[in-house]
């Protein structure tokens, strides 16, 4: 490309009736004002568009970065959310678990309660059973005494020997029937 300086040195040969050299002087000087301003305007322009096209590629780069941030962020988001779904599985099944365990462990103790509490009412209807055995030989025992001394014999004593035995009789089938039969219903 021709630069303004090439303009200003050119040298024209004359020739026998060739150009005037005033107006060719004059015509060179202004085109090389022109062109001179024309390759300014060129050079900046080439400078410009230089400056714009590495701010583009930074640009470009720019969202390059941003698109696989993008993506990185979206995968992670995820991720995190495939870890909390696989969390919350884990919790649920951990609960379903302990309320399972739970359980198992409140129908041991039931089962154990009932079973005591049997025992305890068969304790309680064979001392009961003893408790009158004993009154009711005590009784017989103070009635030998008074009849020895005595020797007289009424039939109401009679009858009321008769109920006692028949009040011990009694308590024994109540003490039979109250004691509890093993149960493995829960």
């Amino acid at each position: 490309m021709i630069t303004p300086m090439d303009i200003h040195n050119k040298e024209f040969e004359t020739g026998f009736r060739g150009y005037s050299k005033e107006s060719v002087d004059a015509f060179m000087d202004e085109l090389k004002g022109d062109y001179e301003e024309l390759y300014r305007s060129n050079r900046e322009m080439t400078d410009r568009m230089e400056q714009l096209e590495k701010r583009i590629a930074q640009y470009e780069q720019m969202e390059a970065t941003m698109n696989s941030t993008l993506a990185l962020a979206k995968e992670t988001g995820e991720n995190v959310k495939e870890s909390a779904r696989k969390e919350a599985e884990l919790i649920i099944q951990e609960a379903t678990t302990q309320k399972q365990t739970m359980l198992e462990e409140a129908d041991t103790s039931l089962r154990e309660a009932r079973e005591k509490y049997a025992t305890i009412q068969h304790e309680i209807a064979v001392f009961k059973a003893k408790i009158e055995s004993m009154l009711y030989s005590q009784i017989k025992m103070l009635d030998s005494i008074v009849l020895e001394d005595s020797k007289v014999e009424t039939s109401a004593e009679a009858d009321r020997e008769a109920a006692l035995d028949n009040q011990v009789a009694s308590s024994v089938d109540v003490v039979e029937e109250t004691t509890p039969v093993e149960s493995t219903d829960v």
